[in-house]
């Protein structure tokens, strides 16, 4: 595997993390903060290379599109390295 691939694919699994954070948080208080996905991008993501955004950002658009396509996708056990391979 290439590096840059490597450094994608930990960009896709930090966005799956973020998923269970955001699912965990939502459960405990039951209010969702609008802006903690633009937070994370910010400063999650901010000091990594252009590959670890490309594969966070690839990750969340794939968790919404296939909830959009009606798949009821828990982040607790979603595969996020097969979706992003597809």
């Amino acid at each position: 595997m290439t590096s840059k691939r490597h450094i994608y694919l930990t960009g896709a699994l930090a966005a799956r993390d973020f998923l269970r954070r955001t699912q965990s948080d939502l459960h405990t208080h039951q209010q969702y903060q609008p802006e903690s996905l633009r937070w994370e991008m910010v400063f999650a993501t901010a000091s990594q290379p252009p590959e670890f955004l490309a594969g966070f950002v690839d990750a969340i658009g794939a968790f919404v599109l296939m909830t959009l396509e009606g798949c009821d996708i828990n982040p607790q056990t979603w595969e996020v390295l097969t979706a992003v391979d597809r």
